[in-house]
C-alpha cells in the first residue's frame, strides 16, 4: 500500500477519533442526561465482541446454564452483506496499520532495512474474522497444545487429547464416506459446518500434486488427523459450497435460546426485562451492534481489588453502562488487538505505558506482550492455460493445495527427509488467485491472465512482536509491533521455502505452461535462481506481509511466566473477568486460527459453566 494511502488512512482515523474524543470529553461538561445513558441494565454475562470466540461461547453458555441473560457487545455491524473476503479498509475492518521496522540486512549487514508497515486487517462485524476470512479449517498440530499443557500441572486440561473433544464437539463435517481413522479426528453433529472442495480441482493445480508426488512429498486428505506433513486439498467452513461463519452456526441458534424470567432472582428490580409477580419470557441473548466498549467498571467500593461489575460503552451516540448480576461475568472476546487494548484502557497492563498515557494502573501485567503471527510470502506465476478464476482476488470457494513440511534453517532446498518431519514449521498454498499484496497493488484491475499463486508461511516464528497503546482514547488505534524476521533462523527457513516453491515451477508439467508475465523466469541459470531468492528476502524485509493470524497478547500462563490468564482464563489480580479468544494463545498454533479460537471458546464455556454452579 503506497504512503499516500496510508496518510490517507491514518488521517481519517484520526479524525474519527477526534470527533468521538467530543462525545467522550462532554461527558464531564455535559448534563449526563444528554450524553450519559445508565440504562440500570443487569446481566449474568457480558462478552465484548461477537467474533468467533464470543459467538461460540454465548451459545454454549445460554444452552448450559439455565435462566441466564447474556449482552453480547459487537463494535461493527451485522454480516449480511459481507463479501467473501474483506477488502482493507471497509466498514467490517478495524483499518489497523502496523509499524515500520528497521533491522540489519542478512544479506547485507552492512546495512539497515527499513520494513514499511502494512494494513493489518481485523474483523469488525458479527462473526468477527470468521465473516471474512479464508475459510481454511486447520487446527494447527497435536504438539501445539501439549506444549499449552506442559506449563504446569493444572493446565493439562489443554492438551491434545482434551481440545481434540472440543474441536469433535464443534465440528459438523460433511465429508462424503469418511474413512475409520478420518472419524476418530473429526466430529459430525456440531454447529460449525466443514465441507471438502465442491467443484473440480483446476488443472494447474493438479500439476503441481503431480511435482510434488515427483518430488517425494506424501499425500495427504487429512491435514488435521493423525499427521499434519504431506500435500493435499484443504477442508474449509463452509456449507453448500458458501461460506459458514460462528455466528451462523452459533450466535444464531443462541438468538433462538427463550428463557423464562424467575422472579425470585435478586436482581430482578435493575434487570432490563422488567420485574413484577408474573413470570416473563424473554430471549436469552441480546446482541447490541455498533456498540464500541470504552472500557471495564469496576467496583470502586472495594478499594483493595478489582472487582469487574460491567461495561462502559459508546452507542446509539451516547455512552452506556450495563452491568453484571452478582454471580455474573465480564468476558472480553474482542480478539487479539481489542481484547489487549480494552484491559490497558481498563488498568491492566505494563505499568510504564499505562502511566504514559495517564491511566491509573490497576494491575500490572504484561497485557500486549507476546504478540505472535505467521509471516507470509509469495511468489507468483502467470500460466498460459485455462485454469479457472482470473479475479485478482480469494478464490470463493476456498484455497485450493495445501503442503505442511519442514523448512531447512540454512535456508536450503528441503529435501525428503523435512517432507515427513513430524513437526512442519511451513504450511504452503497453492492457488489459482493472486495472494500476493505487492502484486495486487501493481495490478488495480483484474485481468484475464491465469494465476498461480505459491504462498509460503512460516508457522512456528522464533520473533515475537508486541503492541502498545499511544492515547487513552478508545478510538484510538494501539500501535502494532510485529517484529517479523528479527530473528535470522526466521529468515532462512522462510528462504528455504521460497526455494522449493521456484523448484517446484521449475519442473514439467508446470514448467511448460508460463506465460511471459511470470514473477520468475523458465531461462533463469541456477546462479540467476539465487539472486532471485536473494531479491525477494531484500523483499521481506522491505514488504513483509502477513498471514493475519495475530495470538498471543494476552498470555495463558502461570503469572510468574508471564501470563495474563489463568489455565481457567481468569484475568490475574481481577474478579469477575475472563478474557477468550485468541489472545490467550500461550504459543501459536501450526495453523489458521479460526478453529483453535472456536475450540478456546468452547472450553471456556464448560470452565465458566462449573464455576458458575460452585459460586453461593
Amino acid at each position: 500500500m503506497s504512503l499516500d494511502l496510508k496518510t490517507k488512512l491514518d488521517k481519517e482515523l484520526k479524525d474519527d477519533a477526534e470527533i468521538r474524543n467530543l462525545w467522550l470529553e462532554g461527558i464531564h461538561n455535559r448534563d449526563h442526561r444528554q450524553t450519559f445513558k445508565k440504562t440500570n441494565e443487569f446481566y449474568d454475562f457480558i462478552i465484548v465482541g461477537a467474533g468467533t470466540a464470543g459467538c461460540v461461547l454465548a451459545r454454549e453458555l445460554v444452552y448450559n446454564i439455565p435462566n441466564i441473560n447474556i449482552l453480547v457487545l459487537e463494535a461493527g455491524p451485522p454480516n449480511t452483506q459481507v463479501n467473501d473476503i474483506m477488502r482493507s479498509p471497509c466498514e467490517t475492518d478495524w483499518g489497523y496499520f502496523s509499524e515500520d521496522q528497521k533491522m540489519s540486512s542478512i544479506i547485507d549487514p552492512t546495512k539497515e532495512i527499513s520494513n514499511k508497515g502494512f494494513p493489518y486487517p481485523r474483523g469488525k462485524v458479527i462473526g468477527g474474522c470468521s465473516a471474512v476470512n479464508g475459510m481454511i479449517y486447520i487446527r494447527g498440530h497435536k504438539a501445539d497444545y501439549d506444549l499449552w499443557a506442559s506449563q504446569s500441572p493444572e493446565y493439562k486440561i489443554w492438551d491434545y487429547e482434551h481440545c481434540l473433544e472440543a474441536f469433535k464437539a464443534i465440528e459438523n463435517n460433511t465429508r462424503k464416506n469418511p474413512d475409520e481413522e478420518f472419524k476418530k479426528f473429526h466430529g459430525f453433529n456440531g454447529l460449525l459446518y466443514v465441507q471438502d472442495r465442491q467443484d473440480d480441482t483446476y488443472d494447474i493445480i493438479k500439476d503441481v500434486f503431480k511435482v510434488a508426488k515427483n518430488l517425494g512429498i506424501p499425500h495427504n486428505n487429512d491435514f488435521n488427523g493423525i499427521r499434519q506433513y504431506g500435500v493435499g486439498e484443504y477442508q474449509h467452513t463452509m456449507k453448500d459450497g458458501k461460506r459458514f461463519t460462528l455466528a451462523d452456526g452459533y450466535l444464531i441458534d443462541a438468538l433462538k435460546k427463550v428463557e423464562t424470567y424467575p422472579p425470585s432472582k435478586p436482581f430482578e428490580t435493575a434487570s432490563p426485562h422488567g420485574s413484577g409477580d408474573d413470570v416473563a419470557k424473554f430471549v436469552a441473548v441480546n446482541v447490541k451492534c455498533f456498540a464500541h466498549v470504552l472500557n471495564i467498571i469496576w467496583d470502586e467500593e472495594k478499594k483493595d481489588e478489582n472487582v469487574a461489575i460491567g461495561v462502559k460503552y459508546f452507542y446509539d451516540g451516547r455512552v452506556h453502562e450495563s452491568f453484571i448480576a452478582p454471580k455474573g461475568e465480564v468476558i472480553i472476546c474482542g480478539g487479539t488487538i481489542n481484547s489487549a487494548q480494552t484491559l490497558m484502557l481498563s488498568g491492566i497492563g505494563p505499568k510504564n505505558n499505562l502511566e504514559e498515557n495517564n491511566i491509573k494502573v490497576r494491575k500490572e501485567l504484561p497485557v500486549g506482550r507476546n504478540l505472535l503471527d505467521h509471516p507470509s510470502c509469495c511468489i507468483t506465476a502467470r500460466a498460459s492455460v485455462p485454469n479457472g478464476n482470473s479475479q485478482l482476488h480469494y478464490s470463493s470457494s476456498g484455497l485450493e493445495l495445501g503442503m505442511f513440511y519442514k523448512g531447512d534453517i540454512n535456508g536450503k532446498i528441503p529435501s525428503k527427509k523435512h517432507f515427513l518431519d513430524e513437526r512442519p514449521d511451513i504450511q504452503f498454498y497453492a492457488s489459482t488467485s493472486l495472494l500476493d499484496p505487492a502484486v495486487i497493488a501493481n495490478d488495480a484491475k483484474p485481468k484475464k491472465d491465469k494465476i498461480l499463486s505459491m504462498l509460503s508461511v512460516l508457522n512456528l516464528p522464533s520473533s515475537v512482536g508486541h503492541l502498545e497503546l499511544c492515547s487513552s482514547n478508545p478510538f484510538i488505534h494501539p500501535k502494532i509491533f510485529l517484529n517479523f524476521y528479527e530473528k535470522p533462523d526466521d529468515l532462512y527457513v522462510m528462504m528455504s521455502s521460497l526455494k522449493l516453491s521456484c523448484e517446484i515451477l521449475k519442473q514439467p508439467p508446470l514448467s511448460t505452461v508460463w506465460g511471459v508475465e511470470t514473477d520468475v523466469d523458465k531461462e533463469m541459470s541456477d546462479e540467476d535462481w539465487e539472486q532471485y531468492i536473494r531479491k525477494k528476502v531484500i523483499g521481506l524485509l522491505s514488504g513483509a506481509f502477513s498471514s493475519y493470524h495475530p495470538c498471543g497478547t494476552v498470555k495463558m500462563a502461570p503469572e510468574s511466566q508471564g501470563g495474563c490468564v489463568n489455565h481457567r482464563l481468569q484475568v490475574y489480580g481481577t474478579k469477575n473477568l475472563r478474557v477468550i479468544d485468541a489472545s490467550i494463545f500461550p504459543t501459536i498454533p501450526a495453523g489458521n486460527l479460526n478453529a483453535p479460537t472456536a475450540m478456546v471458546a468452547w472450553k471456556a464455556s464448560r470452565l465458566i459453566e462449573e464455576d458458575y454452579k460452585n459460586k453461593a
